[in-house]
């Protein structure tokens, strides 16, 4: 299209708004699936155990595996025909992809249900580079980052969505089952899927028919040299454009890590998985929905690459926040169930209880000032070994390190009145109990509204930083391999979206909290911060850049 065609057109025009919609719906499944499987894998899920502490960060590889797998074949297909043709066919595969999902969580079947997960995120590999690529063939320069904004914002609309929904879909599936197998409504994720995938086939349909940007172009049927020699050619100009592509995949990497570690804060505050996804989840994807539409109207007419500075800065202050924010907190003590059920009344009088942290001892002491307080080291395993032993009669910790325990096995309960303990167990199959119950001392419900305005900075933060830089690198790329530049670009992304996860997995398993995972957090943002600083503010001056 020339730019006499796009300039004559407003934002909102057909193919705009069909790239938009079909953007839309493609997310909803995407985290619609994650958001159920998730909450199954994580603490306290139907499945939880089923593949280790942190479990639910293999969903999110499954999602971005894909990029890194495809994305090099996907790039050159972007570029050797026409984008909206390859919208269309990654719409129509959705369909038996959906049929998957349907079927492993109608079996219960958590493998059957990872790989529809996998399947999703190789459609959105292929999807990713047609559809960033033809942002700049539907609208004219100067609104691209006003494009780029709305796609962004859009997105996170529809992740708010399927996080919200996902968190009510995951409560009717798993019905009054406590752990092991899904007693609810077996059918429902997939339905919901089904539903979303019809209506994005519906939105492809609407985009008009694009001529291919490289129609002459050799498709090499490679996994991962393409991305070499692309990154060759990154490096080959004076363009920073490659230090583009790693400051946009921190921010995904910085996007997962946030999320695997709000999967676990149900424990953290002590609060339900509809209120995690509603609250929490739905915090993050509506403020940097706000973040994004703020960096559009900053940057009407141009870009502004300051932004990314001032995304960073908010992003780890409030991480920070996040990290140091205290958490509920229970008492772990031999009991029957009976005693159990009585809460914190059911400690012995004058229990000697020991402890790490000094405000937990405050946080004890002043619901039972009877009880008798020691401290002892940071080893969990220890300090259990000793409630075990009768050294001391119970142990106060943090909820958050509540499945950190040797071999990690906690099971909910419930008392006739709704009292929620957890009973702790030896063996990998839930069989073996250890006689020890851990009890709620005192709920950190009240402190959501805080936990939610330092993740809606966050999420605010992530708009700001992102915006610029997606609108950077299609302006970047060369027009002709703007396809594989992205494709390529994405790849990085995956590459460092797998490092964070991995990172997760590795702390959560070591008996590190979901909670001081943040201080990771901080430490990628100030690491953003001090690459944009050396690398990209030398060159925001450019009238290119502006």
């Amino acid at each position: 299209m020339s730019e006499a065609a796009k300039s004559s057109r407003p934002l909102a025009n057909r193919g705009f708004l069909s790239l938009v919609f079909t953007q839309f719906f493609g997310v909803v499944n995407d985290n619609l699936l994650k958001q159920v499987l998730s909450f199954g894998l994580a603490a306290a899920g139907v499945w939880s155990g089923v593949l280790g502490e942190g479990g639910h960060s293999w969903v999110a590889i499954a999602l971005v595996l894909p990029f890194l797998l495809f994305g090099a074949i996907a790039g050159q297909l972007a570029d050797r025909y026409s984008k909206q043709l390859v919208t269309l066919r990654v719409k129509q595969a959705e369909f038996l992809i959906v049929l998957v999902a349907f079927t492993g969580f109608y079996f219960n079947n958590v493998w059957l249900s990872l790989l529809a997960m996998f399947l999703l995120g190789t459609q959105s590999a292929f999807f990713g580079p047609a559809k960033y690529g033809v942002i700049p063939d539907l609208v004219e320069d100067s609104k691209i980052s006003m494009a780029n904004a709305a796609i962004i914002m859009l997105t996170n609309v529809a992740a708010i969505l399927a996080v919200v929904v996902g968190g009510a879909l995951y409560e009717a599936y798993r019905g009054t089952a406590a752990s092991g197998a899904p007693d609810g409504q077996l059918w429902l994720p997939g339905v919901a899927l089904l539903v979303f995938a019809v209506f994005g086939l519906t939105a492809a349909r609407q985009m008009p028919g694009l001529p291919a940007s490289a129609p002459g172009l050799k498709v090499q049927w490679e996994f991962f040299a393409p991305y070499v020699r692309t990154v060759k050619k990154m490096l080959g100009g004076d363009s920073p454009i490659l230090v583009v592509c790693i400051l946009k995949a921190m921010f995904f990497m910085l996007a997962y890590l946030v999320m695997l570690i709000l999967a676990d804060y149900t424990l953290v505050l002590g609060i339900s998985e509809k209120k995690v996804s509603m609250y929490l989840f739905g915090t993050i994807g509506v403020s940097i929905a706000v973040g994004s539409v703020l960096a559009g109207v900053i940057s009407r007419g141009g870009i502004q690459p300051r932004l990314i500075l001032a995304g960073g800065i908010g992003f780890g202050v409030a991480g920070l926040l996040l990290a140091l924010a205290p958490s509920s907190y229970v008492v772990i003590h031999q009991a029957d169930e009976a005693r159990a059920a009585k809460g914190l009344a059911g400690l012995p009088q004058n229990a000697n209880v020991s402890f790490y942290l000094k405000r937990a001892e405050n946080r004890l002491g002043k619901l039972r000032g009877d009880l008798k307080f020691e401290k002892e080291g940071f080893s969990l395993s220890e300090r259990l070994d000793a409630v075990k032993s009768g050294k001391h009669q119970a142990m106060v910790i943090s909820s958050a390190y509540l499945d950190t325990f040797p071999n990690r096995k906690v099971t909910p309960k419930k008392d006739s009145n709704g009292t929620i303990f957890y009973h702790l167990v030896e063996d990998d199959n839930r069989t073996k109990p250890t006689g020890l119950v851990a009890v709620p001392v005192e709920s950190r419900s009240g402190d959501v509204w805080k936990v939610v305005i330092c993740l809606f900075v966050v999420g605010a933060s992530a708009g700001l930083y992102v915006t610029p830089l997606q609108a950077l690198l299609q302006k970047l790329s060369p027009v002709m391999a703007r396809g594989q530049y992205i494709a390529t670009s994405n790849a990085i992304d995956t590459v460092l979206e797998i490092i964070g996860i991995g990172l997760f997995y590795l702390l959560r398993n070591v008996g590190v909290g979901a909670q001081e995972i943040f201080y990771l957090v901080v430490l990628v943002a100030v690491a953003t911060m001090t690459l944009f600083i050396m690398r990209i503010r030398p060159h925001i001056h450019k009238p290119e850049w502006n």
